[in-house]
């Protein structure tokens, strides 16, 4: 399973804070270029808090994402979107003003094609897309991810839920291998399992692929601010702008 309906809740509920943080600056990004409105395709829209953001702002939003139980949140969410269930890979990308890949969606071998040569052919269709000034703005995770441990373990516990993970880095490679007990109405948990397989870029790398279709390209630590999910070590955020 993959972002099934409770993985979904929780990572909307728990750790959408990234996504709300990445609007403002794409928001930022596109005001500078004097994109005051237009159309943003979001690639693994998740939830719709980006997408939300963005509506709110003045912008047509389409979005795409594998998980079924994601697109459903997203267009309770942001019911002004346009919302469909698909591969990033397969998206089809209209005319933008601004491209959106965040919460390490590039990373997740989901669709097996996932890797540096998918996301280089990514990348020269975004740039197709978009038009003078536009702005793609993505995150990936780097070797590194697992903060050094191997594995790393972590617990989060909630009022209604509760989340482990065990997580290994082999640094081409992370497995996140989840559980999450989720608390019924008469007390007791039930259980849900997932795996999570995300292949690691380093950032020299990714700057090349971008640079190399025409974008001018930022890498930064974070997107606006450091938020309670923006991880502290092997992850980037990437500002990529098509030259006017």
């Amino acid at each position: 399973m993959y972002y099934g309906p409770d993985q979904a809740q929780i990572h909307h509920t728990r750790f959408g804070d990234l996504a709300a943080d990445a609007a403002r600056l794409l928001i930022a990004r596109l005001h500078a270029s004097g994109l005051t409105d237009g159309h943003v395709t979001d690639l693994g829209c998740g939830s719709g808090i980006l997408a939300a953001a963005l509506l709110q702002a003045g912008y047509a939003v389409a979005g795409i994402d594998i998980s079924a139980d994601m697109i459903d949140l997203a267009r309770t969410n942001a019911p002004a979107g346009s919302f469909t269930i698909g591969s990033v890979h397969d998206a089809e990308l209209l005319p933008s003003d601004g491209v959106t890949a965040t919460g390490e969606v590039l990373n997740y071998a989901t669709d097996p094609r996932a890797g540096l040569d998918a996301f280089s052919e990514l990348a020269v269709r975004v740039f197709a897309a978009l038009g003078p000034g536009g702005v793609f703005l993505l995150d990936v995770a780097t070797p590194g991810r697992n903060l050094g441990m191997n594995p790393r373990h972590v617990f989060h516990d909630h009022d209604s839920w509760m989340l482990g993970m065990h997580a290994t880095e082999d640094g081409a490679r992370l497995d996140r291998r989840i559980v999450i007990l989720m608390r019924e109405p008469d007390g007791r948990y039930r259980r849900v399992d997932e795996h999570h397989v995300l292949m690691l870029y380093d950032v020299p790398d990714v700057v090349t692929a971008l640079e190399s279709v025409g974008f001018t390209v930022e890498a930064r630590a974070a997107y606006t601010v450091a938020t309670a999910s923006t991880p502290v070590s092997g992850w980037a955020v990437f500002a990529a702008t098509k030259p006017r």
